[in-house]
């Protein structure tokens, strides 16, 4: 028998505090300082699992983690800490093909501690350093983040494409400018158009679109019903666990990766492969959602720039 089994484990514990603490500042940030809270992790601020954010199930991982390393019960944090590390794993590698998040990275740093400092604790006399296939595997996947540059040539994810496209437009279901330029230029057959996250809405109006689409609406139609029928409402507890939204949440993580690489504001669009800002005010990728519905003043961000040639009332000049 083991005889640190049911003893207090410090280094666990110690962990478990820092974790915990750390976790507690990344919810609190929301609500007192957000813009330095998502600065760091801006891509996936508005994911969520049950409709909680990933940083109160931190909480609570690390939560039982100290309470059970005051009891020592080693077995059930090494469960807990394996399981952990098992989920960062495929976070880890969605920020490989998308782009980093300090915080998070932060965050699984702290469960691979807790996950190696519990063995540790509890290790047998004959191992003294132990050695765990999940470690390893978590390690190389994080040398590999650490020392990556993110391909900035990634190939977005469109919603509706075009086979001889002119121009790509990035656009999100929240942003009063994009229903404008849809409704200005759903029609032209020379524009890609690729969707954005800007709230945790978003996906699954993008989603409701992408049915809509198939089943034969035109782009302005399947924005309009996905404003109107607001399927965000009728989701119900695991459809977070749905294969198409997975895939769907994946995809628009890398769409808001490269916009928020190249700017911070909605609709953007990028004319034969060159990035350019609609003329008119600018608009917060964070905060398109909220801006005044001043007609006037998001007219002018369909103006010369969003009139893009090679459709039959302007085509493209020949030389």
């Amino acid at each position: 028998m083991n005889p640190l089994r049911h003893k207090f484990l410090p280094i666990s514990f110690g962990v478990s505090v820092i974790g915990l603490a750390f976790s507690v500042y990344n919810i609190l940030s929301t609500f007192l300082f957000e813009e330095a809270c998502t600065e760091h992790c801006s891509v996936f601020a508005n994911f969520t699992f049950m409709g909680f954010s990933l940083w109160w199930l931190s909480t609570l991982v690390f939560a039982a983690i100290l309470l059970l390393s005051l009891f020592g019960f080693a077995y059930l944090i090494r469960l807990i800490t394996a399981a952990a590390l098992f989920l960062d794993l495929f976070l880890f590698a969605i920020m490989l093909t998308t782009t980093l998040c300090t915080m998070c990275i932060g965050a699984g740093i702290l469960f691979a501690c807790s996950y190696y400092a519990v063995r540790y604790e509890n290790r047998r006399p004959i191992h003294p350093y132990p050695k765990t296939v999940l470690l390893t595997v978590w390690s190389v996947l994080f040398i590999a983040l650490a020392g990556s540059g993110i391909n900035a040539a990634q190939t977005p994810y469109p919603l509706l494409e075009s086979e001889n496209a002119a121009a790509n437009v990035f656009f999100s279901p929240s942003c009063p400018a994009c229903k404008q330029l849809i409704s200005a230029e759903f029609g032209n057959k020379r524009i890609s158009w690729y969707p954005v996250e800007e709230n945790e809405n978003d996906i699954w109006r993008i989603i409701y679109m992408q049915e809509r689409l198939a089943a034969g609406d035109t782009l302005e139609q399947a924005f309009l019903k996905a404003e109107r029928d607001r399927p965000e409402e009728k989701i119900g507890i695991f459809s977070a666990l749905d294969w198409d939204y997975l895939t769907m949440q994946y995809a628009v993580w890398k769409n808001s990766a490269i916009v928020k690489r190249r700017t911070s504001v909605l609709p953007y669009t990028e004319v034969f492969g060159t990035p350019k800002t609609l003329g008119g005010p600018e608009i917060s990728l964070q905060n398109s959602a909220a801006a005044q519905n001043d007609a006037d003043a998001v007219a002018k961000l369909i103006g010369a720039e969003t009139t893009f040639c090679g459709d039959e009332s302007k085509p493209c000049d020949e030389k």
